[in-house]
């Protein structure tokens, strides 16, 4: 599924995103991203409309900030490894 797509692209990029200097640290959210936009067919990053129970895509923003976020959980516990 894409979530599993997603995920495995967050744990491949992780260490290296933790160990880079803060402003390189963008380059690992947009490369996601990116790479999951330009999938055959392409993937989205969703969001269920609550009223409507529609789903509709969440656009670049919210889909990098989601990203950065996947990428920072757990970042404590690789830094002490």
């Amino acid at each position: 599924s894409g979530n599993e797509h997603f995920r495995a692209l967050v744990k491949k990029h992780k260490i290296a995103y933790v160990a880079c200097p803060k402003p390189e640290k963008g380059k690992f959210s947009r490369l996601i991203v990116d790479e999951i936009r330009s999938m055959n067919p392409p993937g989205r990053f969703l969001k269920q409309d609550p009223t409507t129970k529609l789903w509709y895509d969440i656009g670049d923003k919210k889909a990098l900030d989601k990203t950065r976020q996947a990428l920072r959980e757990g970042a404590p516990e690789l830094i002490r490894e």
